[in-house]
């Protein structure tokens, strides 16, 4: 037992130091010059930050009094999907999923099923870090920004702020589970293109259900996601400058890279060996001469 742990912690350790060793001295390459506009980190933090302002003008105000008279049957909804936005889950999972291929035995596995194998832990590493560093960011700049909560607006009202409070109340602007849920949208709708209109939408669900539960400003949540979207898409792109998981299409936008095929490959390799529970295969019977002979003749006898 404890050479096979030695085993594996050498092997992680070992694999760890190629995966640091791949990612940090790779020769990075320059983006396309017709980089896709709404995927530079800067231009979504400028777009969300004017449009946070002219909400907090307008509309933060009435949606905040507005949001007290929230139906209470839905308030346990609302906690809900207001949970999710701790991004646990996904950094549990993507966390479990990055040590296990991280520990796995590469020297006996095929080279097809190692390729995959490193592929899957670089996408696991690519979504945790995007949804931890989203939600670290967000949460230094709420700190540094303090403004009030909601729950405050009869005692400090819409725009108050205590800059460096370093307190749960002032701590509104820009929404932390906003950023970490647009994070985790956006890092997951880069890995799996497909169920992108799956994870936008549920995204934005758990940012919306931040101002049902009272939590925060409807300014707060739209400079979250900001936050998040925009953290997410630098990140994307520091990975496909160093040609790992993503690369940048004709048109200049992100795209899954080539080596999206090794992954494809080893999952028609474990589905082959994985045995159907229920179904067995029927042998074939195997015919003995004189069956065979008694047919031909059947045959002959017909014709």
């Amino acid at each position: 037992m404890k050479e096979m742990l030695g085993r594996c912690a050498d092997t992680g350790r070992r694999r760890m130091a190629g995966g640091l060793h791949c990612f940090f001295r790779t020769p990075t390459i320059k983006p396309p010059a017709n980089r896709a506009f709404l995927e530079r980190p800067i231009v979504i933090i400028a777009i969300f930050l004017a449009l946070s302002l002219l909400v907090m003008w307008t509309a933060d105000y009435p949606l905040g009094v507005w949001m007290k008279s929230f139906p209470t049957q839905l308030r346990g909804t609302a906690k809900w999907f207001s949970s999710l936005g701790t991004g646990l889950l996904v950094l549990s999972f993507s966390g479990a999923l990055l040590i296990f291929a991280i520990l796995a035995p590469a020297h006996k596995l095929r080279k097809s099923v190692r390729t995959g194998a490193d592929l899957i832990a670089t996408a696991a590493a690519f979504v945790f870090l995007a949804v931890a560093g989203g939600g670290i960011v967000d949460s230094l700049a709420k700190n540094i920004i303090g403004r009030a909560r909601p729950e405050l607006l009869d005692t400090n009202g819409a725009f108050s702020f205590k800059p460096f409070a370093f307190h749960a109340d002032f701590a509104s602007f820009p929404s932390g589970h906003s950023a970490t849920a647009g994070a985790m949208a956006m890092s997951l709708a880069l890995v799996f293109p497909r169920l992108r209109p799956v994870f936008m939408p549920v995204g934005v669900l758990i940012c919306l259900s931040r101002q049902w539960v009272g939590a925060h400003w409807a300014s707060d949540t739209l400079m979250g996601w900001g936050v998040g979207v925009a953290f997410a898409l630098w990140l994307a792109h520091v990975f496909a400058r160093r040609r790992l998981l993503f690369a940048y299409d004709s048109n200049g936008r992100l795209c899954p890279g080539e080596q999206y095929k090794a992954i494809l490959a080893v999952l028609r390799a474990l589905i082959r060996r994985i045995p159907i529970i229920g179904k067995k295969a029927v042998p074939t019977a195997k015919s003995c001469p004189q069956q065979a002979r008694l047919s031909s003749r059947a045959l002959d006898i017909r014709s």
